[in-house]
């Protein structure tokens, strides 16, 4: 088994410290898949979160390196997948969250229309935040991915529009 797949398994148990040590050692050693990228930015970020980091007793290593290489995981995983919507997404969607900056559902959009070529629907999820009726199917084909990948940054989708 590749250590992306024991860092997927990891991340699905909430054993978050060994899943952030696969999906890393899967990145420097370039046996990554996109998702590794996505899953290992997203825990990374999600380590700053005390209650997050302090409920799953995430180590302090971890949350320190979390709080300085999340920004770096999502620069590499765009210059391999430069036109990934998703982590162009994450990226504009961290900022906003940590740092107050601004993202609106028209720079959404515009993510949406630049990156077309990817088909992933995870910028659905912020856009529910801003009409749930007309974005009612993408919110429901988001929750079935998210259910069938519990994996953390799914669930944190899910808490967010379930």
């Amino acid at each position: 088994m590749r250590k992306f797949d024991f860092a997927l398994e990891k991340d699905i148990n909430k054993q978050y410290n060994d899943a952030a040590i696969y999906y890393q050692q899967s990145i420097d050693e370039g046996n990554i898949k996109l998702d590794g990228y996505l899953n290992l930015a997203f825990l990374y970020w999600n380590f700053q979160d005390f209650g997050f980091s302090s409920y799953f007793n995430i180590s302090d290593e971890l949350v320190e390196i979390g709080c300085q290489k999340y920004p770096e995981i999502l620069r590499k995983g765009i210059q391999q997948f430069p036109n990934s919507l998703e982590l162009h997404f994450w990226e504009r969607y961290f900022q906003h969250i940590f740092f107050g900056d601004e993202f609106s559902e028209s720079d959404c959009k515009s993510l949406i229309e630049k990156y077309k070529s990817d088909q992933s629907i995870t910028p659905y999820f912020f856009l529910s935040l801003f009409d749930k009726v007309k974005y009612k199917e993408k919110r429901s084909e988001l929750l079935a991915i998210c259910d069938k990948t519990p994996t953390a940054k799914n669930l944190y989708i899910k808490s967010i529009i379930g």
